[in-house]
């Protein structure tokens, strides 16, 4: 253990709390998902149903993780507290079935977050599946050491820890992919949306349909998880017990990442529609679409309906005259791409 370290008693009781605490964040972002997509159901695609059981089996899966830690501490720090070597010893044990199967959910909540990354930029990209060739390489390579951990741990003795050598790589490697993993879709799916914009940018006469807060809401939503892995790497690699702390949120901050963009897409969705809708009442600007269901962005097929009059005075023998030309001129996304998005 490094000379500064965190005690690793004080480590797994702070690890709870920090779960705990950000699990119920993760209840109230799961809760504002299920509200949008109950109260919107109408407007669902099979991509936003998609989403949907996805986010439910996410919640699930939290919901899991953050109870079996509560019963290791409640076993460690009540029922084995006078066992040698005290609530650490008991806790820090790699082999035992609850330990084994805590990790699993912890790996198979990352691996959902990626596959689920993937498919949306798969969608973005018009199904062009040449673009997530890599990604999806990445997330075999993250299923195999994630599980591969996780295979192992039965075999360690009392006195391993997830610094033993047999695990160190397969750890490192782990670790080491969700970082790359998050950049890399995150980054396809901003680039792909940019593209877009920028190529309806000489469509339009104002800012109502611009993409660039969409790219905002994508970089911010995912770099909550991404830094926290990063760091998390970090203190791996210098064994720190200290990784703990952030470890444990991994498995809620996945489920955050992916409702807090349903949430703020609707919420932006909202507000273009309101302010078109206003817009519209003086006969300018219209736009239509569909609405946010959980985990897709309303960007799909959302044209924008510009009304232009014309104003046309004839002049004759008998007086004069006012006519109105309209014309109507609907502006799409390139390839119908926007439909998904992480």
């Amino acid at each position: 253990m490094p000379k500064h370290d965190v005690p690793l008693d004080i480590t797994f009781l702070v690890c709870l709390w920090l779960e705990a605490l950000v699990y119920g964040f993760y209840m109230c972002v799961f809760a504002g998902c299920l509200y949008i997509n109950l109260s919107l159901r109408k407007n669902q695609d099979r991509h936003s149903k998609i989403m949907f059981y996805i986010s439910m089996v996410m919640f699930v899966i939290a919901t899991l993780h953050v109870s079996m830690n509560c019963y290791r501490m409640v076993e460690a720090y009540v029922i084995h507290r006078d066992d040698l070597g005290g609530p650490v010893a008991w806790i820090a044990k790699l082999a035992p079935w609850h330990h084994v199967f805590k990790d699993t959910l912890y790996a198979t909540q990352e691996m959902f977050g990626d596959a689920v990354a993937i498919y949306r930029t798969y969608i973005l990209w018009g199904k062009n599946w040449k673009v997530v060739v890599v990604p999806g390489i990445l997330l075999v390579v993250s299923m195999v050491s994630g599980y591969s951990v996780c295979g192992l741990y039965p075999t360690e003795n009392p006195n391993s820890t997830v610094f033993d050598p047999r695990l160190l790589h397969w750890i490192t490697t782990f670790y080491s992919v969700a970082v790359v993993q998050s950049g890399l879709t995150t980054g396809l799916m901003a680039w792909r949306i940019w593209q877009t914009e920028r190529r309806s940018a000489s469509y339009r006469t104002n800012k109502e349909g611009t993409l660039m807060p969409i790219i905002r809401i994508l970089i911010e939503s995912a770099s909550i998880q991404f830094v926290v892995e990063v760091i998390l790497l970090a203190l791996y690699c210098a064994n720190y017990s200290a990784q703990y702390l952030l470890l444990e949120l991994v498995t809620p901050l996945v489920g955050i990442t992916f409702g807090a963009i349903t949430i703020r897409i609707a919420l932006h969705q909202s507000e273009i529609m309101n302010g078109s809708r206003t817009v519209h009442s003086r006969g300018a600007i219209t736009t239509e679409g569909h609405v946010a269901t959980v985990g897709s962005i309303p960007m799909r097929s959302m044209p924008i309906n510009i009304s232009i009059t014309k104003d046309v005075e004839a002049h004759g023998d008998g007086g004069s005259g006012m006519d109105f030309d309209t014309y109507e001129t609907k502006l799409k996304g390139s390839d119908d791409t926007i439909a998904t998005a992480r």
